[in-house]
């Protein structure tokens, strides 16, 4: 059984769990606000080892003793609870809330795809300039980013426009048909510099061109942009 951890909204995840049961992969969905209202959260750490134990509302356990694997698609954590007792320390427990969130989805035994990081709890959300940076290390045309004290603040994080999207699972890459098959190292080297078991690389042509660049990257993406090409690695890496 492989779990899919999501927000209620999110429709990357309902697909993939739709199309990996088709494919007689066994999947069970738990949204973020069941998380936030299970009723018995035991995590423990020592120098040595952790454990986690959960208890849902519907009586489902998440045990390390029996961990199965994780696709991990928390954006935030479940703080409904939070807010009708938090009052003027809602702030800080969230925080502390996040730091538990952070601990125990790292612990996790099983493989989890991908595991939180203190930048984000899908995995690393990084500024363009990041991807950027990354994407020239990994050896892939990348998109020079440019940025000074005149753009709006609110455009800071916003890339170009992305045309495809490749994907990295694990170890394997799902290039759509439009890029050329030399960027498969290069993929796979900007997810392990990022530290990302999946990772969607967003790709756009050059301008009156057909040479591609590296725009930008998620350790979220739109899994349904991979179709079923990307339904057999992610399998695969849900099995090991």
């Amino acid at each position: 059984m492989a779990l899919i951890l999501c927000e209620i909204s999110d429709a990357a995840a309902l697909w993939a769990a739709a199309r990996l049961q088709e494919r007689g992969v066994a999947v069970d969905l738990i949204f973020a606000p069941t998380l936030g209202a299970a009723t018995r959260w035991e995590h423990r750490v020592d120098i040595r080892s952790a454990t986690v134990d959960v208890t849902l509302p519907d009586g489902r356990r998440l045990s390390s003793r029996h961990a199965e694997p994780i696709l991990n698609r928390l954006s935030f954590v479940p703080v409904e609870r939070l807010r009708m007792i938090g009052g003027g320390d809602f702030g800080y427990a969230v925080q502390e809330y996040f730091a538990f969130y952070l601990s125990w989805l790292h612990a996790w035994p099983a493989t989890v795809l991908n595991r939180p990081t203190p930048q984000g709890l899908s995995g690393n959300y990084r500024h363009p300039s990041a991807w950027a940076s990354l994407g020239a290390q990994a050896g892939l045309p990348v998109r020079a980013w440019v940025q000074d004290d005149a753009d709006p603040p609110d455009t800071a994080w916003l890339t170009s426009a992305a045309e495809v999207t490749a994907f990295v699972v694990a170890d394997a890459v799902v290039l759509p048909p439009a890029l050329p098959e030399a960027f498969t190292d290069g993929c796979r080297a900007l997810a392990a510099l990022a530290g990302n078991a999946i990772l969607g690389i967003d790709f756009a042509r050059v301008a009156d061109g057909d040479e591609w660049q590296v725009v930008g990257a998620s350790p979220m993406p739109n899994l349904m942009l991979g179709g079923d090409r990307l339904l057999g690695p992610l399998a695969a890496a849900l099995s090991a």
